[in-house]
């Protein structure tokens, strides 16, 4: 495992963008931190894009989100929240484009930033048609020039054989971590309790519909009828960014 380690931290010290695949519970989370900091600490300007829509650490669940970190971590979630992109769904089945799109973007921030070194940590999806269709559409927004794959077997070999035969990325397997596996019952109260304290501190704010442009979310895209009362909302500027979350408490049409 030594060894592996050291593989994946000198090939991230190498490359401007280094993204990392595996499914759920490999130690995607914990080998991002601990590569972070451990570039941090050699003087590199580190930024980590979050692109877990469910079980995100920068940032709240619903977001992809682009953090900065200048020391080492114990946690992922201890990186400085740069900037978020709000897509308002804790799984991209409805949103596979826009997830890599908004990947991408934050990876192309981080680096106009001066960032020197990007890495990008991703959700578990790897298995499937679906899951993999995913990974590549996000390893293709990014374009990294390091893919690292954390694996119990062989189930992300369906991914990387597509880029085997490419000068770039360069792969990099390490053997899946020996980490507790998590029901999906647990995650969802993570993500919960993610959300809870993300918006833990906010105070009332009155916004004019007649200075706003609203759509809904991806996932309530050709409905007739949204419910807006109670619906978690990001605000936007005009750039696209994300300014910041919240709950509708009350509209007035």
């Amino acid at each position: 495992m030594r060894g592996a380690w050291e593989a994946a931290l000198a090939a991230a010290a190498a490359a401007p963008v280094t993204l990392v695949v595996g499914a759920n519970d490999t130690g995607k989370s914990t080998l991002v931190t601990r590569l972070a900091g451990v570039l941090a600490g050699a003087g590199h300007t580190v930024g980590v894009v979050d692109a877990d829509l469910g079980q995100s650490d920068i940032g709240p669940p619903t977001t992809v989100g682009l953090g900065c970190v200048s020391r080492p971590l114990e946690r992922l979630a201890d990186a400085k929240v740069v900037a978020l992109e709000f897509l308002g769904v804790t799984s991209p089945a409805t949103c596979m484009q826009q997830t890599a799109d908004a990947t991408g973007r934050l990876v192309r921030r981080a680096l106009a930033a001066g960032c020197d070194r990007v890495l990008v940590d991703t959700s578990g999806l790897v298995d499937g048609p679906f899951g993999r269709a995913l990974k590549r559409l996000k390893i293709d927004r990014v374009t990294p020039d390091v893919l690292v794959a954390l694996q119990r077997g062989a189930e992300c070999e369906p991914i990387l054989h597509a880029y085997a035969d490419r000068p770039r990325p360069s792969i990099v397997r390490l053997p899946a971590a020996p980490t507790h596996r998590r029901t999906a019952a647990a995650r969802q109260q993570a993500r919960q309790r993610a959300l809870e304290a993300h918006l833990a501190g906010a105070v009332p704010v009155t916004l004019d519909l007649a200075q706003l442009s609203a759509r809904p979310a991806l996932a309530k895209r050709g409905l007739a009828v949204i419910e807006v009362e109670g619906a978690l909302v990001g605000l936007q500027a005009g750039d696209g960014a994300t300014l910041g979350l919240g709950w509708v408490r009350t509209l007035d049409a």
